[in-house]
């Protein structure tokens, strides 16, 4: 380990008002009980670390990034300040970023842009962009260029930070309980692949996809054929960020309606995490440019994730029973995002969970979200060392992230409204796929029939269905249902037929069922 930056990292922490004392034992680590009581102290405490963490450069700035979206560990003001994590550092020299330039691209930076002035029109640890012009098109591109010797940076930061933190977690349990040390080891295991420029361009590629059921966004066009894990050359947006757009009233002076600006926004983020599973993990105003056109560009695709589409579908079906205000089919479905765990209390955890998802949200218009109950959720099982993806953490950040820009510019817009045509747009497409509603229209009126006579029908297939999904191959499923002795040789079965015809027609009847009740 080098202990020369162990001592750096030691001093910034002390020089920020950081100990491990005591005190700092009591306070704890920005957690939502801590919170509670001195929501102040709380934030102030957020500040030093965000503080430190910027001073320390690019691997504990992402670090940080990564800690503000585990809304299970942290309070929402503790959340709100490393938010602010910005690594904005004096650019380096104009001849250093035009020697990568010309290393990657393996050509003299005259023949690929005509235009590529001395000074970056932005600057972090990470790297720094330029706005050129390509010579071949006279296209105007955004020249993302990383910062000379960062892998080098990452890989030796790491080394020390998952020293620090593994003797922080046995020495203090305060760490300990704030689970801080598995958010590192996360975090180690993937920050290599994170600062390849490749991994983003690819990214802004496979977000083309996900825009095209969101017809109000773009995002940049990439020039892969110029792009490396150190050079990203991509289109370049004129517009102005949201975060210079003061408000509703500044929308409007646009040319642009508030009201369907903010849910396009809530629908982006419903839509990229549940449908297409794949998320722009950073969508906060700084990232959003306001285009001509009247559409809404994104930008900085650094932060981005892959939902497993077994995570989508128990998110679905959580937010499903949670907007219609089934609570307990909703505690079910909550409890199957976290990992088994044989030592759980589960009667006094469906207990509480059940109390949490059955308050109704009583904040005045303009602060109602409808993330609350989601994250109270998480943080009980964290509570309860219940362990939850972690991708699960970066789409709830991120749409807490949207919320807030949503009643920002347009407070009086239903969230839960929006949120359940949302969603039952998605159900409905993942239901048909490509068939027309027009073939569906003869069977409709035979499924409310069906329905009207045996209400109990639905859970039943629903269930059978879900208990398929989760099975390895048939015969576990048909072995879970009962349809098989485990002890005796494999007979046929009348209910063996039943059970495969339920499972098999489950999803269709289920796309119906919610087609019909969000229509």
């Amino acid at each position: 380990m080098d202990l020369r930056r162990v001592t750096e990292i030691s001093k910034v922490f002390i020089e920020e008002g950081l100990g491990w004392g005591p005190q700092s034992e009591a306070e704890g680590l920005g957690s939502g009980e801590s919170a509670a009581a001195e929501p102040s102290a709380d934030v102030q405490r957020a500040a030093k670390l965000r503080r430190a963490l910027e001073r320390l450069g690019p691997t504990f700035v992402k670090f940080g990034q990564l800690l503000a979206t585990r809304v299970d560990l942290f309070s929402e003001g503790f959340l709100q300040e490393l938010g602010k994590l910005r690594s904005h550092v004096p650019p380096f020299p104009a001849a250093e970023a035009r020697r990568i330039v010309e290393q990657e691209t393996g050509r003299p930076l005259e023949d690929v842009f005509s235009v590529f002035p001395e000074e970056p029109v932005a600057s972090a640890s990470i790297a720094q962009v330029y706005k050129a012009q390509l010579r071949a098109t006279g296209e105007w591109v955004a020249v993302k260029v990383q910062r000379p010797k960062l892998a080098q940076t990452i890989t030796s930061d790491l080394a020390v930070l998952m020293e620090v933190s593994r003797f922080v977690d046995r020495l203090v349990p305060a760490y300990h309980r704030s689970m801080v040390h598995r958010v590192a080891m996360e975090y180690a295991a993937r920050a290599r692949q994170e600062i390849s420029f490749l991994a983003e361009a690819n990214a802004m590629v496979r977000f083309q996809d996900v825009l095209g059921s969101l017809p109000e966004f773009r995002a940049p066009r990439v020039h892969l054929d110029l792009s490396t894990e150190r050079l990203l050359v991509m289109e370049w947006f004129e517009g102005p960020l949201l975060d210079e757009i003061g408000g509703p009233t500044q929308l409007r002076d646009m040319g642009l309606d508030p009201k369907s600006f903010a849910s396009a926004m809530l629908r982006l983020q419903l839509v990229m995490s549940y449908e297409h599973g794949f998320v722009h993990g950073d969508t906060h105003a700084g990232n959003i440019i306001m285009l001509p056109d009247g559409k809404i560009g994104l930008i900085d695709f650094g932060l981005h994730g892959d939902v497993p589409r077994q995570l989508c579908d128990r998110m679905l079906e959580l937010l499903f029973y949670q907007s219609w205000g089934r609570t307990d089919e909703a505690v079910k479905a909550f409890l199957r995002i976290f990992s088994p765990n044989a030592k759980l209390d589960s009667s006094a955890f469906e207990e509480e969970l059940r109390r949490i998802l059955s308050t109704t949200n009583t904040a005045p218009a303009g602060e109602s979200r409808i993330t609350d109950q989601l994250v109270e959720g998480l943080r009980l099982g964290a509570r309860y060392q219940l362990q939850a993806q972690s991708e699960l953490f970066v789409v709830i950040r991120n749409l807490a992230i949207v919320e807030g820009i949503v009643l920002a510019y347009c407070p009086d817009l239903d969230l839960a409204h929006e949120a359940r045509e949302t969603l039952g747009g998605i159900l409905q497409r993942r239901a048909f796929g490509t068939f027309a509603r027009g073939d569906l229209e003869p069977i409709i009126p035979l499924a409310l029939l069906t329905l009207s006579q045996r209400p109990q029908l639905m859970d039943r297939v629903m269930r059978l269905a879900r208990s398929f999904a989760d099975s390895s191959n048939l015969g576990e499923f048909l072995k879970h249902e009962g349809v098989f002795d485990h002890q005796k040789p494999v007979e046929r079965s009348p209910i063996a037929l039943s059970l495969l015809l339920a499972g098999l027609a489950g999803a269709a009847t289920a796309g119906l069922t919610y087609w019909l009740l969000v229509q």
